[in-house]
């Protein structure tokens, strides 16, 4: 995964300012960067690890033609080698990709018998690999030959051309009087183009310096044109004012790309492990904790504890022995309580499952087998998409234990994927909708403190809606078992105290939802229900996705109440996105 950035132009341009371009889409990626591009008809490629904002690319040479990349780790390590470009055999293509290809591997190995050479752990790699030879035959319908949900552009030696494709990843060309730009995004041609093309899916583009023509199996097409009008301090957030709600909207794209990213040999590795042992723990911290909570409601089959990992150690620790499995939880793969007890969990013979966003990760180093939740990056504290995807996995990863322990059949795996799409394509649609009615909503809840409450698989989802509350827009709010609200709880209901209530998944919950909304109401408490038929309208979905679709109004409510505070919603006073102390 990552941003593509790159121009062609009619006269020689500083390829420095490749750098600006990567640095707007630093959010695509931020593990390592690179640029390709001609000099004295050879192929010039220039790497770099870490993120490109705090450091530049350093090239002093002029091109007509330059292609940059800024990665996110998805598949293959965050190392040197792995960044982008990626060449052939020859080093004649230089390659950018965004996005994951399915079946790489079936590809790559018949590559190998050809006798290409690979020298990356990437899913890239078999781009230019395949390429090779009559590269511009090979584009027409490629996204038919190789699966996936892509788009990636290339340079050749010796070619005054940009060639792209489009297979389901955004891509947008930047027309200006001397150059054409190519980019992930839009707002990344802030100041270089005034006018875009949005290149349609399915398609390859080739740009010259005079032009540029777009293709589909059928022929050559048009694309939408754009204006290109974004402001300077926003155009690095990807045309949203805060990453927060960027990565919000980024949930529908991110849920297809968790489903898609997981291999079959790696899944059934863990829900084997997971299936023959004594017993099983999930550790983790802040959302992540709250996301194992809700595969508690998915792994009905096994002995299963979930706990903080910051109380594993006096918790449980004297119970692991050999035969112990602990799943680990972290999205940056590095938050200190979870590899302290992963290190004292394998020194007493347990086996570690990872799942983490960041797969360069001292977790994934300490597991004894990983599964990468593929969210992409993440730079808000308050996580969003990253919590919606490791949902994902662990539903998934639950589904394949269950198969294993021979509960369900493949089919029942593939019906869980298609609903997966289509809660995706549901979320899509809905978004405008969600993000102004928590606009209209807001008022009702710009209090100190209130309650959000749910029952059954929904209520790890008032956990972490209070915990958006207070990340984002530093309100009290306390997540609570609508059952338990009535034990106490329920004597702080009146006219200036809000509670928000998720209708619960399960048929049995819902005479006490209808009685906690009632009482509530007579005690003149401003209530609004999240539901497909709620005050806030969520999508309608399936028992164990609801949770997804519940959690986003509530990261939104809990956006738009911190905007109206005015308040530093990405990073909020005293918080960091992993705690490593």
């Amino acid at each position: 995964m990552g941003g593509i950035f790159g121009f062609i132009c009619k006269n020689p341009r500083d390829v420095s300012i490749i750098n600006i371009g990567l640095k707007r889409l630093i959010y695509r990626g931020y593990d390592s960067a690179g640029i390709a591009y001609e000099k004295d008809s050879s192929l010039e490629v220039i790497k770099m690890l870490g993120n490109i904002a705090r450091n530049e690319l350093k090239v002093n040479d002029k091109s007509k033609v330059a292609l940059g990349h800024t990665r996110y780790a998805s598949r293959g390590w965050p190392t040197l080698n792995n960044a982008h470009p990626i060449t052939d055999c020859k080093g004649e293509i230089g390659l950018v990709m965004d996005g994951i290809l399915y079946d790489y591997e079936v590809l790559r190995e018949k590559l190998e018998r050809e006798g290409h050479k690979f020298v990356t752990t990437t899913d890239t790699e078999v781009l230019p690999h395949y390429l090779e030879g009559n590269y511009e035959e090979k584009l027409k319908g490629i996204w038919n030959v190789i699966k996936g949900l892509y788009s990636f552009a290339f340079i050749v030696k010796g070619v005054e051309k940009i060639f792209a494709v489009n297979a389901g990843q955004g891509l947008y060309i930047g027309i200006s009087n001397e150059c054409f730009f190519i980019s992930s995004d839009l707002p990344s041609l802030t100041g270089f183009a005034e006018n875009a093309i949005i290149v349609p899916e399915n398609t390859y583009v080739i740009l010259s310096p005079d032009s540029f023509k777009i293709f589909n199996t059928q022929g050559e097409v048009n694309g939408e044109l754009k204006r290109v009008k974004y402001k300077e301090e926003i155009a690095d957030k990807g045309g949203f004012s805060h990453f927060m709600l960027k990565e919000i909207y980024d949930i529908p794209l991110s849920l297809i790309n968790s489903v898609n990213s997981l291999m079959e040999k790696y899944l059934s590795l863990a829900s084997m492990i997971i299936a023959n042992a004594r017993k099983v723990y999930i550790i983790a911290n802040g959302s992540s904790l709250h996301a194992g909570y809700i595969s508690s409601y998915y792994l009905h089959d096994v002995s299963l504890n979930v706990v903080s990992a910051a109380e594993f150690p006096y918790y449980a620790l004297d119970n692991i022995t050999t035969g112990t499995v602990v799943i680990a939880i972290s999205q940056s793969g590095e938050t200190s309580d979870v590899i302290r007890s992963v290190k004292l969990a394998k020194q007493r013979g347990a086996v570690i499952l990872g799942i983490t966003n960041s797969v360069g990760s001292r977790l994934a180093l300490e597991s004894n087998v990983y599964l990468p939740i593929t969210a992409g990056p993440e730079l808000a504290v308050p996580a969003t998409k990253t919590f919606t995807s490791t949902i994902i996995v662990l539903k998934i990863l639950s589904d394949y234990v269950s198969y294993q322990l021979g509960k369900i059949d493949k089919k029942d795996i593939d019906h869980d994927k298609n609903e997966i799409q289509r809660l995706s394509k549901l979320v899509l649609d809905s978004l405008p909708y969600m993000e102004k009615r928590a606009e209209e909503l807001v008022n009702l809840i710009d209090k100190e403190s209130l309650y959000v409450a749910s029952s059954g698989i929904n209520y790890p989802i008032a956990l972490e809606g209070a915990l958006k509350f207070k990340e984002a827009s530093l309100t009290h709010a306390e997540g609570i078992q609508l059952g338990e609200l009535l034990h106490g709880p329920i004597v702080l209901a009146n006219k200036g105290y809000p509670i928000l209530i998720i209708k619960p998944a399960e048929e049995q919950a819902e005479d006490l939802y209808n009685k906690v909304i009632k009482l509530a109401k007579d005690r003149g408490s401003p209530i609004i229900t999240i539901s497909p038929e709620g005050d806030f309208r969520s999508v309608k979905t399936t028992r164990d996705l609801s949770p997804i679709a519940n959690v986003i109004p509530l990261q939104l409510l809990a956006y738009k109440l911190g905007v109206k505070k005015e308040l530093p919603i990405d990073t909020p006073v005293g918080l960091v996105k992993a705690v490593t102390i």
